[in-house]
């Protein structure tokens, strides 16, 4: 039984890191572009950030990528390569 709480304390932390960084993405893109993203729109995996919004939306992400990449790195440390819509 402890060592399912240690599993269970373990998935807590993690769970709420990844949390943390999406809204430090959610900040960054606001500040860059002005707009804001729902929180369940964004995702990070193997080193992308996929973002799923609208039309209008994805064309001022794709115009701003860079600069977007650069406040995040700057902010959360996280090397991501390239943003996904």
């Amino acid at each position: 039984m402890e060592s399912l709480g240690k599993l269970l304390g373990k998935l807590k932390q993690a769970l709420g890191r990844d949390t943390l960084s999406k809204e430090i993405i959610l900040r960054c893109v606001k500040d860059v572009l002005g707009f804001e993203i729902r929180t369940q729109d964004v995702s990070i995996k193997g080193g992308m950030l996929r973002i799923q919004t609208t039309p209008a939306k994805r064309n001022e992400i794709s115009l701003n990528e860079f600069r977007i990449l650069e406040v995040i790195r700057l902010k959360t440390g996280l090397n991501l390569k390239r943003i996904v819509y």
